[in-house]
């Protein structure tokens, strides 16, 4: 039998175009950089929001609960129970995800993937524990301020640059399904993604890796497919889509024929 390499298994990945929903007291929303302070209120609900997204050739939806990030705990249980009801395609959930029971609650509503971040650091053994209960169904959240590691709704950045890589080494070890990782200073900034520190973590890490950050244009895109044989296998959009800068059917379309857009 024949060993499957690295190489191999990251090819293996389909490259994803996945849309966001943040949610703030209910309401989606976009935050500049993180900044809670910054906030962009867009009028619709969560779940309608969700069915659009589908409806347009979504296959997966990244939701974060942006209070729940804030706070340590999950605040918007409620309203992703709603969204995972209306809509049929994958949905990765993220913040505020510290313990055990909250993975379990949100699986039990039927949510596919859960994203781990500040626990990650804070507690890793727990951490371990969450990732072999869920095999391949945990995707680590690594997220960068000034190449450090920010937690707690990304107010906190503790520790050194080294602990990135001592990060993905530790990861490496376990069965996850792989890892987003957002630039916060491109977040919200529609000024194009951070591809310098994405081939830092495509060079550590064997796990594949979903862009997040800065994404505004099929060009954006196309850039970050082209390291799809490094290891990405997607890319989260958020405010280009909301405010109508990027259209999600020509973004979801380019996931398979990136050669029938003329890019400027």
């Amino acid at each position: 039998m024949t060993a499957v390499t690295r190489d191999d298994r990251l090819n293996s990945f389909k490259f994803r175009v996945v849309p966001a929903i943040d949610i703030l007291n209910g309401q989606v929303v976009r935050l500049t950089k993180g900044d809670y302070d910054a906030v962009d209120h867009f009028n619709v609900d969560p779940h309608s929001l969700a069915q659009t997204f589908e409806s347009e050739g979504a296959s997966r939806l990244h939701i974060v609960d942006l209070d729940g990030a804030k706070s340590g705990s999950l605040v918007n249980l409620d309203t992703l129970k709603r969204v995972r009801e209306s809509v049929s395609c994958e949905i990765q959930v993220g913040g505020g995800i510290r313990t055990l029971a909250s993975c379990d609650q949100l699986f039990a509503i039927g949510i596919n993937y859960i994203i781990l971040g500040s626990i990650l650091v804070k507690n890793p053994v727990l951490s371990k524990t969450i990732i072999q209960k869920y095999p391949n169904r945990i995707i680590a959240g690594i997220d960068l301020k000034d190449n450090k590691i920010a937690t707690d709704g990304w107010l906190q950045t503790p520790g050194a640059e080294s602990g990135v890589s001592q990060l993905i080494s530790e990861l490496n070890q376990l069965p996850i399904a792989g890892i987003i990782s957002t630039d916060i200073d491109k977040d919200g900034m529609m000024s194009g993604p951070g591809l310098d520190s994405i081939k830092r973590l495509l060079s550590l890490s064997d796990h594949p890796i979903i862009v997040s950050g800065g994404v505004s244009n099929l060009s954006d895109i196309k850039k970050i497919k082209e390291l799809a044989p490094l290891g990405v296998n997607g890319c989260i959009i958020g405010k280009a889509i909301l405010t109508g800068a990027l259209s999600l059917t020509d973004a979801i379309s380019y996931e398979n024929n990136s050669d029938s857009f003329c890019l400027n």
